[in-house]
């Protein structure tokens, strides 16, 4: 099988587990809220679904991703432009995998502050960030007429990605719709980028 066809079926597995750990996590953690609570409190330590989520859901969906993120630095390795910001989002996914290593305090509590709390803040920012710019980045690298649409796909999810990045980190009301607005726009470029390599498109050089 082609690398990107490997590589595509990496990401999409990772993004499935994902979105099946926050649907069916959300469902059994009482009174859960997608709209006010972040991911995070799914995987919390002391959280009903803390450790099913965290080891069946994030570790495995973020290792996933970053096997993806990895294989994708490689099919386009004549452009460094594109090489740093698969790297950059590899990171990114590697954060997701070590947010169930090292869980957030039990509603990811500021005021309890743990080793494994600050861990999974500090990691978990920095991923957010490599995220951000690896989409943009990853936008800008694409030079293939074939797949012009991939390039302000980027762009606008990585607006769309900024924003709620920065929502999160003012903690609005709403954290929870903008932390999903922030993780829907990586996995649809993500998915978008994962595609076009699957289909066999050069995406750093012109078609």
């Amino acid at each position: 099988m082609a690398p990107g066809r490997v590589a595509f079926g990496l990401l999409l597995i990772g993004e499935l587990i994902q979105l099946g750990a926050i649907i069916i996590g959300g469902a059994a953690y009482p009174g859960y809220d997608h709209a006010r609570q972040y991911i995070s409190e799914l995987g919390a330590t002391g959280a009903v679904t803390g450790p099913i989520v965290s080891w069946w859901g994030f570790v495995p969906s973020g290792l996933f991703i970053t096997g993806f993120c990895l294989i994708a630095a490689g099919l386009m390795r004549r452009s460094g432009l594109a090489v740093a910001a698969c790297l950059m989002l590899a990171w990114y996914g590697l954060s997701l995998s070590a947010a169930g290593v090292y869980p957030c305090a039990f509603e990811c509590a500021r005021t309890e502050v743990t080793f494994d709390a600050m861990m999974h803040d500090l990691v978990g920012g920095t991923g957010y960030l490599t995220g951000v710019l690896g989409v943009a980045l990853a936008a800008l690298s694409i030079r293939s007429s074939d797949a012009r649409w991939l390039r302000p796909l980027g762009l606008i999810c990585a607006v769309v990605a900024a924003t709620g990045f920065s929502a999160i980190i003012v903690d609005v009301e709403l954290g929870g719709v903008f932390q999903r607005a922030l993780e829907g726009a990586l996995a649809v470029f993500l998915l978008a980028f994962g595609w076009a390599l699957a289909r066999g498109s050069s995406l750093t050089t012109r078609a």
